[in-house]
């Protein structure tokens, strides 16, 4: 006989929230944890302040003056010039509205008095003279600059906690503070020297006064600028034996001439870069300028001069020219494999070899790509030079890879950085910009040192010792 076994009754499924609902909640509760957090700020700041009252004077809230302490502190009356504390009492207290990144805030600023009557100009460490701005806010305008925000944007970005928005000047002017860091970095002796440097140049854009004004449509007197390009000229240092990387130097040319290359060369060298520190290798792409300027500044006996391969056979590339009846696929599967075959004449292993590579290349293509085949020979001496130094490293019992020693490939993905802070600035409007651009990017990316601490306290930390 079968026991009939009653069913256990259906378990009620929970009620729904709805996300309207949930949202309606959760805004409520932000409205309330933005009151704490302004509440908190100015409790804090107004606390640390009065704290400083009290270290000034030397007594509590509500303690006597004591009349035969002689203590001079680091405040004066501004009617009788007397510095002495026991004459100096608490005298209220006035309204500064105060900026953070989190929240904006009215504090209660303590006074000071001496017993003239006259007021104590008193210093605080917790805020600066006339300041409006915590620091946290200059802090993340200089970070969102760094990551390539613009200053529009960043305005925006700074309000959504405070609701406070910034002028866009004053945003400028944080940013452009990182413009200090310019000299310093130019200056001193490099603590450290490269075996290799790697040197190359790209273009930016500066609007320039002309001197001259005019008037526009509301009839307001301007100054006529114009856009002048420049290059910003980099040399990049390179460990062959452990592959480190670092910006050695930078510079703002007014062309890639002579006169530019040789500022940056000289730098180096007053800065230590010399055959003496451990210089063997310049690598660059080969421009006129440059080489002018080489002759100029001498580096030290054996540091030779490497021309670029990678824009040797980007330069093969362009020369070749394929026959008339060529498609564009044709055209393009053709060039391809010429440039496939001049890569292949510095895959020897040897100067012997690599020559050899080279003949056979003219014997190929002599006939049908004769430019292609007289560009790849042009100074063909000059891309071998990484030869000779690597044979002078396994002299001293060093072994340096054949990628460290031929391009500047290394410093073009640099560059990559560069050029992504120009794209959004677009066109910067003064040379302090540039400075405070460069900077940024620098480290952002930790170009001068390795990635030790984020690099948005880095940066703080050096415009402090600025």
């Amino acid at each position: 006989m079968t026991r009939t076994v009653a069913r256990r009754p259906k378990a009620r499924k929970r009620r729904a929230i709805g996300r309207q609902r949930r949202r309606d909640q959760q805004g409520r509760l932000q409205v309330e944890v933005d009151g704490a957090i302004t509440r908190i700020v100015r409790e804090v700041i107004e606390e640390a302040l009065q704290s400083e009252v009290t270290c000034l004077v030397g007594r509590a809230k509500g303690e006597r003056r004591d009349p035969v302490d002689r203590q001079e502190v680091a405040a004066a009356c501004n009617r009788c010039g007397q510095c002495y504390r026991h004459r100096f009492y608490r005298a209220g207290s006035y309204e500064r509205g105060l900026l953070s990144f989190e929240a904006w805030c009215r504090i209660a600023v303590p006074r000071v008095r001496c017993v003239c009557g006259g007021m104590v100009d008193v210093e605080f460490t917790t805020l600066a003279p006339y300041g409006r701005h915590w620091f946290d806010l200059a802090e993340r305008a200089r970070e969102l600059a760094g990551l390539c925000v613009s200053l529009r944007d960043g305005v925006e970005i700074l309000a959504w906690r405070n609701g406070q928005p910034l002028a866009i000047a004053t945003l400028n002017k944080l940013v452009n503070r990182t413009a200090d860091l310019a000299s310093a970095f130019h200056a001193g002796p490099l603590e450290r020297v490269p075996p290799v440097v790697l040197l190359d140049g790209l273009w930016l854009k500066l609007l320039e006064p002309t001197g001259e004004e005019y008037t526009d449509a509301r009839g307001r007197r301007r100054q006529r600028q114009k856009m002048r390009k420049f290059p910003l000229l980099v040399a990049y240092g390179v460990d062959p034996a452990t592959g480190e990387r670092w910006l050695l130097d930078w510079e703002k040319g007014r062309a890639e001439d002579e006169a530019s290359w040789r500022a940056l060369l000289e730098r180096l060298c007053s800065r230590g870069v010399c055959a003496a520190a451990g210089l063997a290798l310049f690598i660059h792409d080969g421009s006129a300028g440059l080489e002018a300027a080489f002759e100029m500044v001498f580096f030290g006996l054996g540091v030779e001069r490497q021309r670029c391969i990678f824009h040797k056979l980007r330069n093969v590339s362009r020369a070749v020219r394929g026959d008339d009846g060529m498609s564009r696929a044709q055209r393009r599967q053709h060039r391809a494999t010429v440039l496939a075959e001049a890569t292949a004449v510095y895959a020897g292993h040897d100067e012997a070899e690599i020559r050899r590579r080279l003949a056979a290349f003219g014997a190929t293509w002599g006939a049908t790509e004769p430019t292609a085949v007289a560009t790849l020979e042009r100074d063909f001496d000059r891309t071998l030079a990484y030869l000779r130094v690597q044979e002078r490293a396994r002299s001293r019992s060093h072994v340096w890879p054949t990628q460290y020693l031929r391009t500047t490939s290394a410093l073009e993905r640099v560059q990559r950085h560069f050029r992504q802070k120009a794209r959004q600035v677009v066109i910067f409007h003064a040379d302090a910009g540039v400075d405070a651009a460069i900077q940024l990017v620098i480290s952002h990316h930790h170009l001068a040192t390795p990635a030790s601490a984020p690099w948005a306290r880095l940066l703080e930390e050096a415009l402090l010792a600025a």
